[in-house]
């Protein structure tokens, strides 16, 4: 990146800011974003400086929803309405514009936004050992109890059909009918056909089971909606949890979706593009940590539906085949990549990670019989039937 373009760009939010070092964030797969070190009143400092992804209804949605929730949130921590220990709690709040008094600046056919950046905090990509996945659970834990007084109606949702499976299921199956697969090469052709063969069984499974659920009543809640392993800061010290970032995705929805997109993400011990494909597999003791983190807190939760968990965790690994697949057939218009076939390896890693689940939804379903939620007990036969 130009440290020329972005000194201009830094200028915007900061009076007589000087960058003094620009770190490209690689591991977010939409926007581009970056740590900025720059010269603030004399004294060193850091900010966030993202350039916001065009798969958004709109730039003004994202950060209405960012401001909304955020606001939300830093209120309730200065009037100590959330009490979690002496641990700290914090959240990403965006920065006015000093040009435009906003919290985007249109520069160079991209808009930007500028955000805190929360010190002496780490990401991962891969859990390190179980107790980080206790800590993440606490983590969601937080964020849901932080945001459940929220009026969740004032949220918009910022990406059209998001988790939504059967509108991408619908793309999908049209993204087949108009696909020319000659054009592929003969490996990876072979590829693609091997999963949507194996995709095919799931994909009519989902059909029922996205009925079953629409006949459930599950309340409605403010949720991040992506709520992956790397979007969670921890303290550098300590290894416990103190932010989740990425808040582009906030939306009403169920608390059900954000723990299991989470759970998928922390259980696939070996990354989402690991260098061996071999070593993919849900690992259900991370699980079991992140359960025992997320009820540690004593929320006031609703009729959330939680035993429905199971059922939740293979939507959303089917969801992300689909979506990763699907994206590959459309050019890759969604998810950046690094070479052509990158969003078809990650298909085929969500696959594997949705076959070994299939075969732990039984050790799942004991471990939720331990803390009193009761899932059901036809689900795993129903599944198992598929593979």
């Amino acid at each position: 990146m130009d440290i020329e373009k972005i000194n201009l760009i830094a200028n915007n939010f900061f009076y007589n800011c000087k960058v003094l070092n620009i770190d490209f964030i690689d591991s977010g797969l939409i926007n581009k974003t970056y740590i900025i070190e720059h010269l603030k009143n004399g004294k060193k400092a850091k900010f966030i400086l993202q350039c916001l992804s065009n798969i958004f209804e709109s730039h003004e949605i994202v950060n209405m929803n960012h401001r909304f929730i955020t606001d939300h949130i830093e209120k309730q921590i200065k009037e100590s309405n959330l009490i979690f220990g002496n641990y700290r709690w914090e959240i990403p709040s965006l920065i006015r514009c000093n040009s435009n008094n906003l919290f985007v600046l249109p520069f160079d056919s991209g808009f930007w936004r500028a955000m805190v950046y929360i010190d002496n905090t780490l990401s991962f990509d891969i859990l390190e050992d179980k107790s980080m996945a206790y800590q993440v659970g606490i983590g969601l834990s937080k964020f849901h109890s932080s945001c459940s007084n929220l009026d969740f109606t004032k949220l918009n949702n910022s990406i059209k059909y998001f988790h939504d499976t059967k509108y991408y299921i619908d793309q999908f199956n049209n993204s087949l009918k108009d696909y020319n697969f000659s054009k592929l090469d003969v490996n990876v052709n072979r590829r693609v056909q091997n999963l949507i063969l194996s995709l095919s069984n799931h994909l009519i499974y989902i059909e029922f089971l996205l009925g079953y659920l629409k006949e459930k009543s599950i309340d409605n809640s403010a949720i991040h909606g992506d709520p992956k392993l790397n979007n969670f800061l921890f303290d550098i010290q300590y290894k416990y949890v103190v932010s989740l970032i990425d808040l582009d995705t906030v939306s009403s929805g169920y608390l059900l979706t954000d723990m299991a997109d989470c759970i998928r993400s922390i259980c696939n011990i070996a990354g989402e593009e690991p260098d061996d494909i071999k070593n993919v597999y849900f690992d259900v003791n991370c699980c079991n940590f992140f359960l025992k983190g997320y009820f540690s807190i004593p929320n006031e939760k609703g009729d959330y539906g939680f035993a429905l968990l199971p059922e939740f965790i293979y939507l959303i690994i089917v969801e992300l085949t689909i979506r990763f697949l699907n994206d590959f057939l459309q050019s890759n218009k969604y998810f950046k990549i690094k070479y052509k076939t990158q969003n078809l390896y990650r298909a085929e890693v969500q696959y594997r990670l949705l076959s070994s689940f299939v075969t732990q939804i039984s050790i799942l379903s004991n471990s939720l019989h331990e803390i009193g939620i009761l899932p059901n007990p036809t689900f795993v036969s129903d599944v198992q039937k598929i593979v």
